[in-house]
């Protein structure tokens, strides 16, 4: 038997993927990535679940993992053709027999983001039996795509971390930031229970899943105190996999690849049970209360064209709950309101990658943002609602951001921090500016020639912006001078801003228990809701920290009420169920 190591490619959803595949002999040893531009978070996810999955049955022929299914085909498709390419034959496994899956349960929740962790986690730990359903085969729903960031606002978290500050910080200050960023559009009475909330929910996901906090490395001018924390790799891959671990080894269920077509009434027309299908597995769970948490609707809008707006949120938001829960009568509003962020690169058409963090550093470090004529047109430190309503009043809608050397090193640090890689940014680069992203380089000239910006005006931009920062004194936009800093050196680098949107922020209503609301405003039955799916809490305009912020308040009550509501619904209490036929689990 002889080693060796073929390679393989693959088109993934950012580009190319680039794997080896290590044989002894006719034996699959290991599949190893050595190129690729997904998203760390969920490429990580789904590329071991297909690697086990591939060495386990020895075959390419296995399935693809739901939620990633046209990459992780790609990949089994371009690894099995490698194989055959050099007359390598594996035997196929055998066909998955199909499996029923039987539950009765306490409280069922629809979703694995962070609103839905959070209400299983806290039903969890009020003494009752919890299993989460996931469409996708990985977890973390768009929580995934984000940072980890939260406000902690009355939280002992934020006590420890932020000392004399937190005391400046209150749920009424909270409310009143949100309030005044989103102009008035949010729902006083969501916006005050996840204000109300929020600190209660950080220090019970803390201590459940022995999660650490620190300081949110950006602490955003949206907010009138310091109260942004987050996980020291300030990621929200490390958290949404711990708290699924504590979750689990404190008794809890997920099952993956477990997609929600039908929701069950008894004979009152009560809602009791739910049929969820998956490739291989059909699960039919009983319950006391379901807590539906299942995201968003983004891809749903931009595969429909609803909005020109680039997207960047995960392609399975397709808003399914408004078809598996058409028989519940629910109430909704607001449906075209989405979280719009002016910090993003528009990566293939219609599809986007933000750099917010990275974008609102070097404004602080005295970048400038100009449009196509080379003209500068906001103030570079001002809250994001700023940038975005100037990008949106140019007319191509786009804005380019300008840096020196000093000013890209950190941009591009924190690049790589938040979802790029360097093989990703060096291939933008290399397309010279002929098409989006643009980001270019090199002396004023040519920087401004490849990017298609007039140079001859942003120039006469960076002259004046030069006589500003001498002056300390910015006549035109008012920024304020300690973000007036000099550019140093004769390279610079241009970088395309555009507008794009993960989140909705319309939904379903709710009252104060995060219990689901029919068209005549009436409670439904053993229905709760958190996350996404809940519009108004941050109106029209939600801060940063404020989407992963509500996920963890209204998961927090609602899998609050949902365990307060199974101790009186009797109606599954004949026996717990957890039976599995066919293939075994």
């Amino acid at each position: 038997m002889s080693k060796e190591t073929i390679k393989a490619k693959a088109d993934g959803r950012n580009g190319q993927i680039d794997f080896d595949i290590d044989l002894d002999g006719n034996h699959i040893d290991d599949v190893k990535v050595t190129k690729s531009a997904e998203t760390p978070a969920i490429f990580n996810q789904v590329f071991d679940k297909l690697k086990n999955s591939v060495i386990d049955n020895q075959s390419f022929d296995v399935d693809a993992v739901s939620g990633a299914s046209l990459m992780t085909q790609a990949m089994l498709d371009s690894g099995k053709k490698a194989l055959e390419d050099k007359d390598i034959e594996l035997a196929k496994p055998e066909p998955k027999e199909h499996r029923e899956i039987h539950l009765n349960v306490d409280v069922a929740v629809i979703g694995s983001g962070m609103a839905g962790l959070m209400a299983a986690c806290r039903a969890l730990s009020m003494g009752k039996r919890v299993v989460v359903l996931e469409k996708n085969g990985y977890l973390g729903g768009a929580t995934i795509l984000n940072g980890s960031n939260v406000v902690g606002t009355g939280s002992k978290v934020s006590a420890k971390l932020f000392g004399k500050t937190a005391k400046e910080d209150s749920p009424v200050l909270l409310v009143k930031d949100i309030t005044r960023e989103c102009k008035g559009t949010n729902y006083p009475m969501l916006s005050n229970l996840l204000a109300n909330n929020i600190g209660r929910a950080v220090d019970f996901i803390t201590e459940f899943a022995n999660l650490k906090y620190q300081k949110a490395e950006t602490q955003t001018v949206e907010h009138s105190v310091n109260r942004q924390i987050e996980m020291p790799s300030e990621s929200s891959y490390e958290l949404i996999t711990k708290v699924a671990k504590a979750f689990e080894e404190k008794g809890g269920k997920i099952i993956l690849d477990a997609r929600v077509e039908k929701l069950n009434k008894n004979d009152t027309g009560v809602l009791t049970s739910l049929v969820a299908e998956g490739k291989n597995q059909t699960v039919n769970v009983k319950f006391k209360s379901l807590v539906l948490a299942a995201g968003g609707f983004g891809a749903k809008d931009y595969k429909e064209h609803t909005t020109d707006i680039p997207y960047y949120g995960p392609m399975t938001s397709n808003g399914d709950y408004f078809n598996f829960a058409k028989n519940m009568n629910l109430v909704s509003r607001n449906l075209n309101w989405y979280k719009i962020y002016p910090h993003g690169l528009e990566v293939e058409p219609g599809i986007a990658k933000l750099t917010t963090y990275s974008t609102k550093e070097v404004g602080d470090m005295g970048a400038i943002f100009v449009n196509k004529a080379g003209k500068r047109i906001v103030d570079e430190s001002a809250p994001y609602t700023h940038f975005r309503d100037a990008i949106a009043e140019q007319k191509d809608k786009v804005a380019y951001v300008v840096m020196d050397q000093k000013m890209w090193d950190r941009f591009y640090e924190l690049m790589l921090k938040y979802g790029f890689n360097k093989d990703e940014v060096q291939g933008y680069f290399d397309l010279n500016g002929k098409k989006s992203p643009v980001l270019v380089k090199g002396d004023l000239k040519t920087a401004a020639e490849k990017a298609g910006i007039d140079y001859a005006t942003l120039k006469e931009s960076l002259d004046n912006y030069e006589q500003d920062v001498k002056a300390k004194y910015d006549p035109e936009f008012g920024r304020d001078p300690k973000f007036l800093h000099a550019y140093e050196g004769d390279t610079y680098y241009i970088i395309e801003q555009k507008l794009s949107f993960c989140t909705t922020l319309g939904g379903y209503e709710t009252n104060d228990q995060m219990q689901l609301l029919d068209t005549a405003m009436a409670p439904v039955a053993n229905f709760y809701a958190s996350g996404e799916i809940i519009g108004g809490a941050n109106g029209r305009d939600s801060i940063p920290s404020m989407m992963n912020s509500w996920s963890y308040a209204s998961g927090f009550v609602a899998g609050t009420s949902a365990a307060d509501n199974a101790n009186y619904n009797h109606s599954g209490d004949e026996k717990p169920i957890d039976v599995t036929s066919g293939a075994s689990e």
